[in-house]
């Protein structure tokens, strides 16, 4: 059950940490190095590799557990220091993958 909970948030922090940098490029405003910089390159790979994680790995509540907790940090975190974000993001998602294939 500690596998399981420990997974789940991981995966919460790798996704909801990379998520406002990923959507970065789908909304009006800012400029174009800021919406094409590395940092959202990567922060790109992170959510999306996390989103496929959560989709194929995880039951139903913990899927909707993983999307809620991912929500909350994407709007309670800000964006003013991207490449401490995404390195956590990073960071997370590695753990998960180190932990998936302990199990």
């Amino acid at each position: 059950m500690l596998h399981l909970v420990l997974t789940c948030l991981l995966l919460s922090i790798a996704s909801g940490l990379s998520m406002r940098r990923f959507l970065l490029p789908y909304f009006p405003g800012g400029d174009l190095a800021e919406k094409s910089a590395p940092v959202t390159i990567v922060a790109s790979a992170v959510f999306l590799a996390t989103l496929a994680f959560t989709v194929s790995d995880q039951d139903l509540w913990a899927k909707s557990a993983i999307l809620m907790i991912g929500l909350f940090l994407a709007a309670t975190f800000d964006d003013g220091r991207p490449k401490l974000t995404i390195a956590l993001s990073v960071l997370s998602l590695a753990a998960y993958l180190g932990l998936r294939s302990i199990n």
